[in-house]
This record gives structure tokens, C-alpha cells and sequence, in this order.
């Protein structure tokens, strides 16, 4: 009975690495996400950390992120598809006295 006990728990282990294993994202050289680009197959990334490519989608091994979909890939680094609820704003372009401010004052004291 320990013996089939012990062969059962081995078991489970393995099963349980292969499976987690599996799941994980395979890190990416720069030269190979590119690679898989040109060919037409998709490649991953961190939104954080945008040097480090996958083959499928995940999780960022070191921010835990969700992976996403590279575009294209620019001196090493991702290039992200825009998600339809990302708005581009131009901080450069905008008019500060335009802003709505409740207190211009809000730093000094009363």
C-alpha cells in the first residue's frame, strides 16, 4: 500500500509539471520574435518590459502582466496593436490654460 502510495504521488508531480510547463510562455530572442513577424506567426510581450518576446500569450514571468500582441519590433523593443479602448493623447499639443481648474491655489496655504 506505501508503495502505490509513493508511485501515485510521483505521479501527480509529474502530471502537475508537465501541465504548468506547457502553459508557460517561451521566452524569445529579439532576432527570433522577428523573425516569427515576417512569417506571419504571432508574437508576445510585456507592455512593461517590451524586450522580452513569447511565442503565445501569458503572463510576464516578471510582472505577472498579461501578455500582449506585438505589431511590430523597433530597435528590440514591441511595438503594441492599439486595443480599442486606448485613446493617443498628445500632452504636447494641449492648451494648459484651457484646463478646467477648481483652485489655481491648491498649493498654498490658507
Amino acid at each position: 500500500m506505501k508503495k502505490l502510495l509513493s508511485t501515485f504521488v510521483i505521479a501527480l508531480a509529474l502530471l502537475t509539471g508537465a501541465a504548468y510547463a506547457e502553459d508557460k510562455p517561451s521566452p524569445l530572442t529579439a532576432q527570433q520574435a522577428v523573425e516569427r513577424l515576417q512569417s506571419g506567426e504571432p508574437v508576445y510581450s510585456c507592455s512593461m518590459k517590451t524586450d522580452w518576446f513569447s511565442d503565445k500569450p501569458g503572463q510576464c514571468p516578471c510582472c505577472t502582466m498579461d501578455l500582449e500582441k506585438v505589431k511590430e519590433i523597433k530597435d528590440g523593443k514591441a511595438v503594441f496593436e492599439e486595443s480599442k479602448g486606448s485613446t493617443n493623447m498628445d500632452m504636447k499639443s494641449m492648451d494648459m490654460k484651457d484646463m478646467p481648474m477648481k483652485d489655481m491655489n491648491m498649493m498654498e496655504k490658507k
